[in-house]
């Protein structure tokens, strides 16, 4: 069992309410230009490409690719479309991320990646409850995410994990131009 702590750290104009969130020996925090280097290695650690064959856009992903994610870094823990980074440390060592979407109020929570070894523990509920607190402090009442389904029907293995943590699948299925169709999700806060 995981116990969670959240402490006020104060507020930004662009950013709204800042927390900080602890469970255990877990905290999250905005993620920086040096993070880069461990996001990539837990992206490309945590999902292989036989796993993700079938589900996602096929060809290099730039959360796989040290180089591409810092052409795209913009500032603090954005990036040049807006995304914001996220991520969890356990005594230090960052062991998951989040990518948070505020520009566009029909896909806030863009990705989620937790290390191999670390699945399974709470850490992606506890990122994901992170984002809920900080769109809900910046005047969101609803929050977005999706996932997708193979040309077989099959979905992929975080729909259980959306399910599980309150996101409600809207029963869409919205076609792409590869194998696979996207399956939206939503939560009220």
């Amino acid at each position: 069992m995981y116990y969670f702590h959240f402490r006020y750290v104060g507020e930004d104009l662009t950013q709204g309410l800042i927390l900080e969130i602890t469970m255990s020996s877990l905290a999250i925090r905005p993620a920086s230009i040096i993070d880069i280097t461990l996001i990539v290695e837990i992206r490309i650690g945590a999902l292989t490409e036989d796993e993700l064959f079938g589900f996602v856009l096929p060809g290099e992903r730039f959360y796989t690719s040290i180089k591409k994610l810092r052409d795209e870094w913009d500032t603090e823990n954005k990036l040049k479309d807006g995304l914001e980074f996220f991520v969890a440390e356990k005594m230090g060592e960052v062991i998951g991320f989040i990518v948070y979407n505020m520009a566009d109020p029909y896909d806030n929570i863009d990705n989620l990646v937790v290390a191999k070894q670390e699945q399974g523990k709470g850490i992606g509920r506890a990122l994901v409850e992170y984002i809920e607190r900080l769109a809900k402090s910046r005047g969101f009442d609803i929050i977005t995410t999706d996932t997708t389904e193979n040309a077989q029907g099959i979905p992929w293995k975080a729909y259980g994990f959306w399910k599980r943590i309150g996101y409600e699948d809207t029963g869409e299925r919205l076609p792409t131009n590869f194998d696979f169709k996207v399956i939206p999700f939503i939560k009220r806060l």
